[in-house]
């Protein structure tokens, strides 16, 4: 008969009996394993935590474009504003000169009648 290397296990009141190495490999893999359990729960929860920020963040850049957006708004209408103003401005700088021109006419021709009167009384 041919035989070949096998192991071997005694059960002695329905308990397994492991070799020592074995065991001891057995209880490396199974501590390694609860280590990468924590490990991947840790970094689930990293992982999370980071979504929560960079949806936090996002809020806050879509805040300040909105606020942008708003003062970009403010600046146009007060642009139009000061254009406006200086539309009116210039109106009135117009009118002025025109009323200047007229009360410099008047007056000439006050003096002018003055005088031609005063000449006409004299003479």
């Amino acid at each position: 008969m041919l035989s070949g290397k096998s192991i071997s296990q005694t059960v002695t009141n329905n308990k397994v009996v492991i070799d020592v190495e074995i065991a001891k490999k057995i209880a490396n893999d199974l501590v390694s394993g609860d280590v990468a359990k924590a490990k991947l729960k840790i970094t689930e929860n990293n992982i999370s935590l980071l979504e929560k920020k960079v949806t936090v963040k996002d809020s806050v850049i879509n805040i300040l474009e909105k606020q942008k957006s708003n003062l970009n708004l403010v600046i146009t209408y007060k642009d139009d504003i000061i254009s406006k103003q200086e539309e009116i401005s210039n109106s009135y700088k117009k009118e002025l000169r025109k009323s200047k021109t007229t009360t410099f006419m008047y007056k000439i021709f006050a003096y002018v009648g003055i005088a031609s009167t005063g000449y006409l009384l004299i003479k």
